[in-house]
């Protein structure tokens, strides 16, 4: 079967129908999380610039048989390539097919799309570079308070930035102690179950500073800062330490490198392996272990090797609790010096 033209299709197929959408209703879609939602706004503003006007004029144009979705579709695809990552070309192409299908119906086929639009290669060139304890000590100390209480929050949990920049006061259990328990439900993780992560005592009062909104990291004039103000300054703190990206090695300091940095801090103190992964959120390196997790437990042996170590600029509760130590332990060398002199006593049977 052969497949028709542009302009084969019936008069009735041209015009909204009990089988598609309008463009805005793709760009809302109310199943899909904040981050879905930009990420198919970003597709948007990039097929409009490489095919040189609005989707929805595009849209129109390719119902009434003037334009070509495969055509748009394989401009746009060329247009990314020369600026994007070839892993990122194949994420931004795969949202295609679904917009096709949803504003312009089965005038679309895959096969034709897969044709004249191929995927290409898709594997990743950029490497998330770590940086070292110093240099987050050092990044800490050069920015405003604002900014340290974002980079101590991403560095001692390792929440991705959008989770983290989401966060509300509502999201946050502080203990007597001094550290917190964050909550991110299933709906807004990347990994769709839900966890918990933890803040150290010192984070706490970095964001106690802001605490006059519902969110963690209140914005200007929206709910809370932006993704790019986020990225911007965390780019600058980088710089500022001496950190800088080497494109030629494909290395890069970007706001998720905190995600392993967290990690690595974590595994140092001692955490158990599960833990770390629970607690950053690697469901697929978790397996069936994922519906076994006892939160209580994860928080307790956090506290127990995290909770001091993992504080950057307040080392107060470090030497806290080494004197703590310290003192239990000269406590049990007193015990048995003293049991040992009642057995060296002459009359002691």
């Amino acid at each position: 079967m052969g497949t028709r033209g542009m302009g084969e299709y019936p008069l009735s197929n041209l015009y909204p129908s009990d089988e598609t959408i309008t463009l805005n209703d793709w760009l809302t879609d109310s199943s899909l999380q904040p981050g879905s939602l930009t990420n198919r706004k970003s597709v948007v503003r990039l097929i409009e610039k490489y095919n040189e006007r609005e989707l929805s004029q595009i849209i129109a144009d390719i119902k009434e048989g003037r334009e070509s979705a495969y055509l748009v579709s394989k401009r746009f695809v060329d247009g990314i390539r020369k600026t994007h990552s070839p892993y990122s070309v194949s994420t931004l192409r795969s949202m295609l097919p679904g917009l096709w299908e949803s504003t312009i119906g089965p005038r679309f086929a895959r096969k034709v799309f897969d044709r004249i639009c191929p995927n290409g290669a898709s594997y990743i060139v950029h490497t998330k570079a770590i940086p070292e304890r110093q240099h987050v000590i050092e990044m800490l100390k050069v920015t405003t308070p604002f900014y340290r209480a974002l980079i101590a929050v991403l560095a001692c949990t390792g929440m991705r930035i959008r989770e983290a920049l989401s966060r509300k006061w509502i999201d946050v259990e502080v203990r007597s102690e001094g550290h917190a328990r964050i909550m991110l439900r299933a709906e807004e993780t990347k990994a769709k179950y839900l966890r918990y992560t933890f803040l150290t005592r010192e984070c706490v009062d970095f964001l106690k500073a802001f605490e006059q909104s519902e969110y963690l990291f209140p914005g200007f004039d929206s709910l809370h800062i932006s993704y790019d103000s986020a990225h911007s300054a965390i780019k600058n703190a980088y710089r500022q330490v001496g950190l800088v990206d080497n494109s030629a090695k494909g290395e890069f300091f970007t706001p998720h490198s905190f995600r392993n940095f967290a990690g690595e801090q974590m595994r140092d103190c001692g955490l158990l392996e599960r833990d770390v992964l629970a607690i950053i959120g690697h469901k697929n390196r978790l397996g069936a272990e994922i519906a076994y997790l006892d939160w209580k437990k994860i928080e307790k042996r956090w506290v127990e090797h995290c909770a001091a170590k993992m504080c950057f600029l307040d080392t107060g509760a470090i030497v806290q609790k080494q004197v703590v130590e310290l003192t239990r332990q000269n406590g049990k060398l007193e015990l048995l010096l003293e049991r040992l002199l009642e057995r060296l006593e002459p009359n002691n049977p």
